[in-house]
């Protein structure tokens, strides 16, 4: 009898090199529960990837180990295709898998997950399609499963990339240094073809899972397979609005708080208009410079887990 093939993609540097070590766990186990198992890591995220495609058409699944740009990078090369995501959190943050429910740090159990849903009808998710707007730059598309940061969000994000800190306490210490001399940005953007509109925000991310910053809970409501996007915006908050803002984030008491709103849309342009270079993150890592365009992918990745148990499914999220 064929046994079913599978791709197994870690990164050897998230969590401090924790993804690695529990990757090979990870490839074991699934070697134990009868699957064949090709490993398509590599030393770069582009390695990694071209390595996924050579091979993609072989299998039943891919199997990510690793943090949120992780499964990122594993929903890029199986998005609309007809290969199924696994996914075992092992990075800092983990927001992917606070979203979803998925057990964290804990390969045993998300690999019998995997591989029980490996016999279960097809779940799938919605996936966010990021792509460049500037018809002077060169083409840009990439695919994200959480959010796509664009104002102060990215600019924390960029910082907690940069920083020496590891682990969840990386996003709130790169928040309180960016906040010393963040202002809001002046933004414009065209929602679902409509006019463009001028906002002037401290806070603009697309939020498909609508959880980011080792917790953040920004879209408490958010559902990932309702083929819409949230476009979340807060405006008309200074430095020190913002510095109250944040934690109430943290605990999802923030969407009374004036200025914050929450749009459901499948497509959204957003530029600058100034002549500040801003860049897009989305999944924790960088992606292309503004303007940029986000568009709803519905159903575009299948997922393998419960999804009607879970938080992004209509459940509570986790404390």
């Amino acid at each position: 009898m064929t046994r079913l093939r599978v791709g197994l993609l870690m990164n050897p540097t998230a969590a401090s090199g924790a993804a690695h070590r529990v990757g090979r766990q990870v490839a074991h186990l699934l070697r134990l529960a009868g699957l064949s198992v090709i490993d398509v890591s590599g030393p770069t995220a582009e390695i990694a990837r071209a390595r996924a495609l050579q091979v993609r058409d072989t299998l039943t699944a891919l199997i990510v180990v690793g943090g949120d740009g992780t499964i990122s990078l594993g929903a890029g090369v199986v998005a609309q295709t007809p290969v199924r995501l696994g996914v075992v959190p092992a990075g800092s943050g983990n927001d992917f898998a606070r979203a979803l429910g998925l057990p964290v740090l804990a390969a045993e159990e998300s690999v019998q997950g995997i591989v029980r849903a490996l016999s279960r009808p097809v779940v799938a998710i919605d996936a966010i399609e990021l792509s460049s707007a500037d018809p002077d730059a060169p083409p840009m598309r990439s695919i994200a499963v959480g959010n796509v940061s664009l104002g102060f969000d990215a600019l924390v994000n960029a910082r907690g990339n940069r920083s020496g800190h590891r682990g969840p306490t990386r996003y709130a210490a790169a928040v309180m240094q960016e906040i010393r001399r963040f202002t809001p940005i002046p933004y414009w953007i065209e929602v679902d073809g409509g006019p463009r509109e001028e906002i002037d925000a401290s806070l603009l991310t697309v939020a498909n899972t609508g959880v980011f910053g080792g917790g953040m809970r920004l879209v408490p409501d958010a559902v990932v397979d309702d083929g819409a996007l949230s476009l979340v915006s807060l405006t008309g908050l200074g430095r020190a609005g913002l510095v109250r803002f944040f934690p109430r984030v943290y605990r999802g008491t923030h969407t009374s708080i004036d200025g914050f709103d929450v749009r459901e849309v499948r497509e959204v342009v957003v530029g600058v208009r100034d002549d500040r270079e801003l860049r897009s993150y989305a999944d924790g890592d960088s992606r292309a410079l503004l303007p940029v365009r986000a568009r709803i992918l519905p159903g575009a990745v299948r997922i393998l887990m419960d999804l009607q148990h879970s938080p992004a499914h209509g459940g509570e999220l986790p404390s």
